[in-house]
């Protein structure tokens, strides 16, 4: 069982499984392709290079290359990849981080606001950030580039009023 399967409690339902916005994984594979050719072009000219010093560049070379391209494409994709935001008929879940991880969970019931905001890239392309205010001491959750906001909006209004009419209805003994 993984994410967030192994988190929900008995009779719990995930409505909505998604992470950040596609764009946020286009970089770091842009980032990738470029720092590769930039390298081979770069070992390829060193490579010609006579001098008893030209290995010695080009492992150093092969180092800033390595080390760039870990910064900048494998550390962001990770973190793109290790993000998820969760809605389930009872709760909000979101979870960041592969080695440190960071998690919020608010329940339905305690969720006062919910609001986004968006430019028009992110209209364009459909997404947005949310922000989630609750009545609990956690405060609110901000969660950033979420696909299909609006959407994401109005299945959590939804499912809060059902959670609210589910109490409701629990409330009276019927």
């Amino acid at each position: 069982m993984g994410y967030p399967d192994d988190q929900l409690a008995r009779g719990e339902v995930v409505k909505l499984h998604t992470r950040p916005h596609w764009k946020e994984g286009v970089g770091p594979v842009l980032w990738f392709v470029v720092f590769l050719a930039i390298a081979a072009i770069a070992i390829t000219f060193t490579a010609r290079i006579d001098e008893s010093w030209g290995l010695w560049l080009i492992l150093a070379e092969v180092v800033i290359f390595l080390a760039l391209l870990v910064w900048l494409s494998v550390l962001p994709w990770i973190r793109w990849r290790s993000t998820h935001y969760v809605i389930t008929d009872q709760r909000i879940m979101w979870r960041e981080g592969l080695v440190t991880r960071e998690s919020r969970h608010i329940p339905l019931a305690r969720v006062n606001t919910v609001s986004y905001t968006q430019n028009v890239w992110e209209r364009i392309f459909g997404f947005g950030d949310m922000n989630i205010d609750s009545a609990s001491d956690d405060g609110e959750i901000n969660l950033i580039d979420v696909p299909k906001v609006d959407k994401t909006k109005a299945l959590l209004y939804q499912l809060a009023e059902d959670d609210r009419s589910r109490r409701a209805g629990a409330g009276d003994g019927t």
